[in-house]
């Protein structure tokens, strides 16, 4: 495996740049006969993101994010974020979710309360209930779960998903009035 310097324009470090304990970093060398094996780059960190939960990672409990968040991996439990969260297309969630800013591309368990909008971008899957003032639904997507959108009221102020699947049941239940249709 060649190790290919990440320093531009030849730029050298001295003593002094490096961390302490760290080594100098090996020069680049192959010939044309050696294959050279590359490690891939990561991917670019989504600009504020503070946590990413990568593909193979699995975390049962609470999960509570104080900016935006990227998850890729299993999750059960609960999710809080302050930021955007993103749900990658390979992740995993059996969790109660709320957040600012909400994306889904991967499969959902679970109510998903989003603050301020929720985006589900195909392939997702979204098994749950939804509370949130705007929604995305892209064409492909599975949702099945009822959706409360805007602010829904009780007499001390305004109740997350429990109030509001209390008042969808009530409504549901409630006789239904006839039209009479003859003239």
């Amino acid at each position: 495996m060649a190790w290919f310097d990440r320093n531009p324009g030849e730029k050298k470090e001295t003593e002094n740049q490096r961390p302490v304990g760290s080594e100098p970093r090996p020069a680049a060398t192959a010939t044309a006969s050696e294959p050279v094996a590359v490690k891939e780059p990561t991917r670019p960190a989504e600009s504020g993101v503070v946590a990413s939960l990568l593909k193979g990672s699995r975390v049962n409990g609470q999960l509570n994010f104080q900016g935006a968040a990227r998850i890729d991996g299993i999750v059960d439990g609960e999710i809080q974020c302050q930021g955007k969260l993103v749900i990658g297309e390979g992740a995993e969630v059996r969790a109660k979710i709320t957040g600012q800013t909400v994306v889904v591309h991967g499969r959902v368990e679970g109510n998903v309360i989003a603050k301020e909008r929720l985006e589900l971008v195909a392939p997702a899957r979204l098994y749950g209930n939804i509370v949130t003032p705007r929604l995305t639904i892209a064409e492909g997507v599975v949702f099945d779960g009822d959706c409360s959108m805007g602010a829904v009221k009780q007499k001390g102020g305004v109740t997350g998903i429990h109030g509001a699947s209390a008042e969808i049941a009530v409504a549901a239940n409630a006789p239904k009035l006839q039209v009479d249709s003859e003239k």
